[in-house]
């Protein structure tokens, strides 16, 4: 039987670090040079997902450049070829996919659909390609793309198919958020499906600053059966064998592309004689929407600490679930001994939260400080001769925290954590340049039911969160008696309603429509409305939902349109 061994290379890059992602590829290269024929990486693995602003530096381009010539010298000793993705310059900038074996580039695909919308800005960095890229190799032919293209009906899908290509490659870095994989599995079955055709979506897996990749590349062979998914929000790599008599057989059958009639596409040749073991794919996990949430978090966390050169994070606790699931973030992300909190109790703290903080800091076996404001926050208020007890009373003590965090963060290098979630962070319920503070906001995209369902989850696999913090009404305690439901609706409407006017971009009316209280659903768009500077003076935090209010989110701060 005629058979194709791809090495599926799932990998974590990071941007700009041209010379170590060059390295990764090589040595992974050069391992499985034995097991497969093509050897297959990520979209941009040389530069990194999504370079940004790097691409308008001609420099970078050209060490770009010079890192595709030394994989190109690399090769020569090699049986295999590779697939990598790389910016490209060639009379202007393209987002790429580079073909390499033997000692030359066999082929060079430019990217024809650039997304620019979301958190994507293609449009702004290259050109879009319009020619395919077919190779041929042990009598296959396999047919080249990257990511976005292989998300239109009209992409170079059917091309290849009329042409003969048993197999396509799609080199890809796609997001993660929330409930977009199964989308993404069913698509990728349907063009196999459609085309006849077996079909390898080759993922990237890691955290850069606001997003996430969670990997879980896959394989459908030409009925649309997924026959190999590999690891979700982990380094991975896999060989799968696809066998060509499996296409024959299914056009024989189903004449849909004979009777569009062949197309002839310039086919660039490889010799590989190499007889190769046969290797079936394997069906790794596809997590549940807790663990894929918790797991997506977790994997940001780690990348963007020690992407970034730190070692250690410091997070305030204050016996409250926020930063309860952050500290338990941050432990399963980065190791117990990485984890620094510190409780800053004032006046209107509970005893019920300095035990319920001790408690979880017990649990997770991590280095607990306390630091008592109450002498710095009356301190700040004889100077400022503050009399009357307001709101900016409130918030001092929150300003006066993170003063604290960023103090030990500023002495000892250590990355202050914030505890904001989306819930507060949509309404302004939380006090700038105090809680919403920090280098890394991991939950900033996490809407406050998730925050207990996460908290929940974690207790499941062991219960480091006292049950009290899992119980009790949440409170900012910076009142007497303070209730957050004194300000917000429930986070149970709360949520539902953001959701609504967040996440599917639904008006006033359209909300009320559903049978939300108009009063309610007036004030919940005004606070998120007036909120925007708040907003835009954020740390980074990981897009978790399919419209994070960051880079999905791009309303102007300066806005005097009333919406109701």
């Amino acid at each position: 039987m005629q058979r194709l061994n791809l090495v599926l290379a799932q990998l974590n890059f990071c941007v700009g670090d041209i010379k170590g992602n060059v390295e990764k590829i090589k040595k992974t290269w050069k391992d499985y040079d034995h097991l497969g024929n093509i050897v297959v990486f990520p979209e941009l693995s040389v530069s990194g997902y999504p370079p940004l602003d790097l691409l308008t530096r001609h420099q970078f381009i050209k060490d770009c450049h010079a890192a595709i010539n030394e994989l190109v010298s690399f090769s020569r000793d090699l049986n295999s070829l590779a697939v990598v993705g790389s910016p490209f310059y060639e009379d202007d900038l393209y987002n790429s996919l580079v073909v390499v074996g033997k000692g030359s580039i066999l082929g060079v695909y430019y990217k024809k659909h650039l997304p620019n919308y979301s958190v994507f800005d293609e449009r702004r960095y290259f050109k879009s390609g319009n020619k395919p890229l077919i190779l041929r190799i042990k009598d296959f032919k396999v047919g080249f793309s990257i990511c976005e293209d292989i998300w239109y009906p009209n992409g170079w899908e059917r091309e290849y198919a009329k042409s003969g290509c048993e197999c396509i490659v799609n080199i890809s870095a796609s997001p993660f958020y929330l409930r977009k994989f199964p989308h993404k599995e069913r698509l990728l079955s349907t063009r196999s499906q459609d085309n006849l055709i077996y079909t390898v979506h080759l993922n990237l897996v890691g955290a850069q600053d606001d997003l996430v990749f969670d990997g879980r590349s896959a394989v459908f062979d030409p009925e649309g059966n997924l026959i190999a998914r590999l690891k979700t929000f982990q380094e991975d790599v896999q060989v799968v064998t696809i066998f060509k008599e499996r296409v024959v057989s299914k056009r024989l059958i189903d004449t849909r592309l004979r009777e569009e009639g062949k197309v002839n596409i310039d086919t660039v040749n490889y010799e590989d004689g190499r007889d190769l073991k046969v290797f079936v794919g394997k069906l790794e996990e596809s997590f549940g929407e807790e663990k894929e949430l918790y797991s997506a978090i977790t994997l940001a966390i780690k990348d963007y600490v020690y992407k970034n050169k730190f070692q250690k994070v410091v997070v305030g606790l204050s016996g409250g679930i926020d930063s309860a699931l952050v500290a338990c973030l941050a432990v399963d992300a980065l190791g117990k001994e990485n984890v620094v909190a510190v409780f800053m109790p004032s006046m209107f703290t509970s005893i019920e939260s300095k035990e319920d903080t001790y408690a979880l800091a017990n649990n997770l076996d991590i280095k607990l400080l306390e630091f008592d404001i109450q002498d710095v926050y009356k301190t700040y208020r004889n100077t400022l001769n503050s009399v009357d007890f307001t709101i900016a009373d409130e918030n001092l003590q929150s300003r006066i925290r993170a003063n604290i965090l960023f103090y030990l963060s500023n002495r000892y290098g250590y990355l202050v954590l914030s505890t904001s979630n989306k819930s507060e962070s949509a309404v302004g319920y939380s006090t700038i340049y105090g809680d919403m503070s920090g280098g890394y906001a991991p939950i900033k995209d996490l809407y406050k039911k998730w925050v207990y369902r996460l908290a929940i989850y974690r207790n499941s696999i062991k219960p480091d969160i006292p049950q009290r913090i899992l119980e009790k009404a949440p409170s900012a305690e910076l009142r007497p008696n303070q209730k957050d439901e004194d300000t917000l609706p429930p986070y149970s409407l709360l949520d539902q309603i953001l959701e609504l006017y967040i996440e599917e971009n639904m008006d006033f009316e359209d909300i009320v429509n559903r049978g939300f209280d108009s009063d309610i659903v007036k004030k919940v768009i005004r606070m998120v409305r007036i909120s925007e500077y708040k907003r835009k003076q954020a740390p980074p935090g990981p897009k978790l939902t399919k419209r994070a209010l960051y880079g999905d989110w791009r309303f102007p701060i300066t806005n005097n349109y009333k919406p109701y």
